[in-house]
Formats: structure tokens, C-alpha cells, sequence
């Protein structure tokens, strides 16, 4: 911090010392007592804001922040896409603050395979081609760099965005691509489903006249 000594001198004419302090000392003062600030209450308030920008942008949000049994979680938000996916479920997303991540934040979100494809492809012995499904899962949303845990028959999508200079565009591309890397998943399975499936041909059965009664016409 800069100061200036001046000397002035009292009502008995003797000079004494007076310290001043510039206005960006000031500042500076300010900024420490920000960094004094328990990291628990800056992180609130910054899911909070958050939140409000969800909200605003027409999401559905709840906070669950109570209600998690995960450890480590500090503050979470459940979000429902405004469309639901091509299945016709609105799988949510969530919005995390963990104990273990001060600078950052965590929007995840959980695929699960419709059990009647696996259990179909399973039963096909595609196992090579299920495989296959997985490396194009990888190829397609990898650029848009969202993080990928496969537990089959769970896919766990992640991203982690780091709070400093975090302003509204950057948010909403980032859950953009959370919800597309989703759609894309979601229909990579569908196409393998029916890529896999025969096609059911119809027969038209004809009306055939027995011999009877053709009998019958030829004695006419």
C-alpha cells in the first residue's frame, strides 16, 4: 500500500507527521476483504446467480441441494431440458458445486441404454457392433468437449467450467453441448436398433376360390 508523509504543523507551531492514503489503496483494501470471504458463501452466490439465469432462460429448476446423498456436493440444481429428447424423456441435467473444486463447477447428466435394444443386440451376439456404437459415440461428441464415462449400461456426460470470468454465453453454449451430446447418444442407439432389426415384410393374402367353388360356377 503507497502513503505520503507530510508535515503540518499544530496550533503551538510544532510540525508533526500526517500519513494520507491514495485511493487505490482503498480499492486494494477492498479487494483482500473480498478474498476473506468464506469460499462457502461465494460459491452460494454464485449458484444462485446461476440458477437465476436457468430460470430466466425458461428452464425448470430445482434446487436439491438438501436433498443429495452424495458426498462432497455442496450446492446442486436439477434441470429439465425445455424439449424432451427424441426417446420422449426429459432426462435432467444437474448443476454442481463441490467441496473439492473451488474455482469451478460441474453440469453432468446420465444416459441410460433402453434396456429392450440391449437385450436385443445381446441376443443378436452384435457385441462387435455394440462396441462399434460406442467408438462413433466418442468420435461425434468428443469436439464438443464434453467428458464421457462409460458405465455400461450407463454413459455419464460431464463438463467442468471454471467460475473466473464465467459470463452467460459461456453457460449456455456449455449446457447446449451437454444436451446435445444427449440427443446425439439417443439417436446413435435408436439407429443401431433399427439398423439391426429385420424388416418385417407383409404378405397380402389373395382370395383364392376353392375348388368347390369353382365347381359350383362351371355347372352355371
Amino acid at each position: 500500500m503507497s502513503t505520503s508523509v507530510e508535515s503540518k504543523s499544530d496550533m503551538y507551531g510544532d510540525a508533526k507527521p500526517v500519513v494520507t492514503t491514495s485511493t487505490s489503496d482503498t480499492a486494494n483494501a477492498k479487494d483482500s476483504q473480498a478474498l476473506k470471504r468464506p469460499k462457502m458463501e461465494i460459491k452460494r452466490s454464485r449458484f444462485e446467480e446461476i440458477v437465476n439465469w436457468l430460470k430466466q432462460w425458461g428452464f425448470k429448476v430445482t434446487d436439491k441441494t438438501k436433498e443429495t446423498k452424495i458426498q462432497g456436493i455442496e450446492f446442486q440444481a436439477e434441470i429439465l431440458p425445455q424439449v424432451p429428447y427424441s426417446s420422449g424423456l426429459s432426462t435432467p441435467f444437474y448443476l454442481e458445486f463441490q467441496d473439492d473444486l473451488d474455482d469451478g463447477l460441474i453440469i453432468r447428466t446420465t444416459f441410460e441404454l433402453d434396456k429392450n435394444i440391449e437385450i436385443y443386440l445381446n441376443n443378436q451376439n452384435r457385441a462387435r457392433e455394440i462396441e462399434l456404437t460406442y467408438i462413433e459415440i466418442y468420435r461425434l461428441v468428443l469436439p464438443l468437449r464434453i467428458s464421457i464415462i462409460r458405465e455400461h449400461p450407463f454413459i455419464k456426460l460431464f463438463k467442468i467450467i471454471f467460475t473466473q470470468n464465467l459470463d452467460k454465453q459461456l453457460f449456455f453454449d456449455s449446457i447446449t453441448d451437454l444436451m446435445n451430446s444427449m440427443s446425439i447418444i439417443i439417436g446413435k442407439w435408436d439407429e443401431k436398433y433399427y439398423q439391426s432389426r429385420p424388416v418385417e415384410k407383409k404378405v397380402n393374402k389373395e382370395n383364392k376360390i376353392t375348388d368347390f367353388e369353382l365347381e359350383k360356377i362351371l355347372k352355371k
